[in-house]
């Protein structure tokens, strides 16, 4: 992904996931998210154009947040994942979330 098509700057927050591929990984902990995406600093355990569900756990507002998502690059050092078919309702929350947590993250 160039960084000319990124569209959301990335964010690093105390945000963890689960992660429901053709394995199961359960609050891990995101490297950076943003309302497009997110990457995991760690070696990649799904090949990239897998589809996953991700549980999104941002422990600073005690939420949890649904998406779907595709794994955009896979490599050795990290795993980047685009979501994908999220409703209204979840880009509104995920929004929401972010701000609250990057508000009390930097303050």
């Amino acid at each position: 992904m160039s960084d000319e098509a990124r569209v959301h700057p990335r964010l690093r927050l105390n945000v963890s996931a689960d992660v429901i591929g053709d394995e199961v990984m359960l609050a891990h902990p995101l490297d950076d998210i943003s309302l497009g995406g997110c990457r995991f600093a760690a070696p990649a355990w799904e090949p990239e154009g897998r589809e996953l569900q991700l549980v999104l756990d941002f422990q600073t507002s005690n939420a949890s947040i649904p998406v779907g998502g595709v794994v955009v690059r896979a490599t050795e050092r990290d795993m980047g994942v685009r979501f994908h078919d999220i409703t209204d309702e979840q880009k509104w929350a995920l929004r929401k979330h972010l701000r609250e947590t990057q508000t009390r993250y930097q303050g």
